[in-house]
């Protein structure tokens, strides 16, 4: 395959061999040759990277949008500021969560997420072995809504994950989808960015943000680590 006409990063004549462009977001990087047909084993196989790393994209993007919100809305007076926890502080058991009452039990409410997101992970993982067994499994009248309509589990399609009818041409879905490979990348580094925020300045993304804006020479990169 050509690839002369593309955008590389760190390519070698090893990856080009096997990233032939046909994935969204493909740049031939992949100096670990952990997609390498040849090396996979067990359920490291390169569509199961291909998968987990799109999987992640789509959980770091939802995450990015967690973390800010709350805050955001509870500066703006939207929901009251004192339900505008910090990402760190959200969700937990004691004593992180002390001084604050949920409207259940932390463990009642912990416990039920594992459920839920068990069930749903469950089905998830149902559908990369099969595609569109989720749509002849009863689900409370809903199951027509997870018909896999092209067979990849990556993208479902569908009503429930495509209302609004996009890609409609190869062109544009080719499109879409490195548009959001792209944007999922960006956001896994950016949770790592959070993460390393937290850890260093010991508060939230925004109001380091707002702390640099406010006064820049002494709110920075720089003095955090000074």
């Amino acid at each position: 395959v050509d690839r002369s006409k593309d955008t590389l990063w760190f390519a070698s004549d090893q990856s080009l061999s096997y990233l032939d462009g046909t994935l969204a977001g493909d740049v031939g990087f992949d100096p670990l040759g952990l997609s390498d047909p040849e090396g996979a084993g067990g359920f490291i196989s390169p569509e199961w990277i291909a998968y987990a790393e799109l999987i992640h994209a789509r959980f770091a993007m939802i995450a990015i949008a967690g973390v800010a919100a709350p805050e955001l809305l509870g500066r703006w007076g939207v929901i009251p500021a004192e339900t505008a926890l910090p990402w760190y502080s959200s969700g937990v058991i004691e004593p992180l969560s002390a001084g604050f009452d949920y409207w259940a039990d932390p463990y009642t409410l912990f416990f039920g997420q594992v459920v839920l997101m068990g069930f749903a992970e469950f089905r998830r993982w149902e559908d990369y072995n099969n595609p569109g067994c989720q749509a002849k499994q009863w689900f409370i009248g809903m199951e027509g809504s997870f018909a896999n309509e092209n067979g990849d589990p990556k993208y479902p399609g569908g009503a429930l994950f495509n209302m609004f009818s996009l890609g409609q041409t190869e062109e544009k879905l080719k499109t879409l989808k490195t548009k959001e490979i792209k944007n999922g990348r960006l956001a896994m580094m950016g949770m790592l960015g959070v993460f390393v925020q937290a850890a260093v300045t010991g508060t939230t993304p925004v109001t380091n943000l707002i702390d640099h804006l406010s006064d820049p020479m002494h709110a920075n990169i720089l003095t955090s680590f000074a």
